[in-house]
């Protein structure tokens, strides 16, 4: 049984909306991260439409079951006839998020994932497991931010004109052949997306996390995977997330860990297996 333990879900900037979503639904639980708006005006009539495309596929998850893949494919179809976007419309305007849903199964449990969405678990052995993103997605992540505070001047926070410029070139890709895959309005992203399963001794706990919150190992190399977990398990949650936001504060500008924002939305969510 897939049981709910503990979750987090905080604003990078508390001035501002979460784009995160997360849900837990019978053997099925996910997590979303809704990919910030690089246009000033949002389309939906939300205060984004990061927050729009999250909360829009949350309720979808929430209220129908069935395969993980037909339901990114039928989520996103449902997502794009209610946008109705026009063909005029820049793909770069285009709300997309980061998914990571998993499903209970016998032998533990089966993955799906579109973004940079993590999954970490600790079984009864005390065997650590890492699932989803792409390969050194942090790492490529903190190169380009590198190279646009270089080029800017000064750390890029998606205030400079050039660093948007260099984002909405990359994410007006999106979902095309040789570019990146994310969920989004094309209901062919289901076809995308990563499978993976963990082969799992029971009891044992799982920890999905958007990418604002993986950071502490991924980006910041505060902990490994195993610590994470550990430190979840001994911590909690929220004491996590402040020793995340604590590693942000010190380097607010960026020169250790360069990065797009300050502090980016941080979602996670615990999970017993029994």
């Amino acid at each position: 049984m897939l049981t709910f333990v503990d979750s987090i879900s905080l604003a990078g900037d508390r001035t501002k909306q979460n784009d995160d979503a997360y849900g837990h639904s019978g053997a099925r639980a996910w997590v979303i991260d809704g990919a910030t708006d690089l246009h000033d005006a949002p389309l939906t009539g939300y205060a984004s439409d990061a927050s729009w495309m999250a909360q829009r596929a949350n309720t979808f998850f929430h209220a129908v079951d069935g395969d993980m893949r037909a339901l990114f494919r039928e989520a996103s179809a449902e997502a794009r006839d209610f946008f109705n976007a026009s063909d005029m419309l820049e793909r770069w305007k285009l709300p997309t998020a980061a998914v990571l849903m998993i499903t209970e199964t016998d032998f533990g449990v089966s993955g799906l994932d579109l973004g940079d969405a993590r999954c970490c678990a600790i079984d009864a052995k005390g065997e650590v497991y890492q699932r989803g993103g792409p390969p050194l997605a942090a790492d490529n992540e903190t190169k380009a931010a590198a190279a646009q505070a270089a080029k800017a001047g000064s750390t890029p926070l998606l205030k400079h004109e050039s660093t948007l410029d260099y984002l909405r070139a990359g994410r007006e890709k999106h979902n095309e052949p040789g570019s990146y895959s994310i969920f989004g309005l094309q209901p062919e992203c289901a076809d995308l997306a990563r499978e993976w399963e963990i082969r799992i001794s029971r009891p044992a706990h799982i920890l999905l996390m958007t990418d604002g919150f993986s950071a502490l190992v991924d980006r910041y190399a505060a902990y490994d995977a195993a610590g994470l977990m550990r430190a979840a398990l001994d911590k909690g949650l929220a004491e996590l997330t402040r020793e995340l936001r604590a590693i942000e504060t010190q380097d607010s500008n960026g020169a250790q860990h360069p990065r797009w924002k300050r502090s980016d939305d941080a979602t996670a969510m615990l999970l017993f297996l029994s």
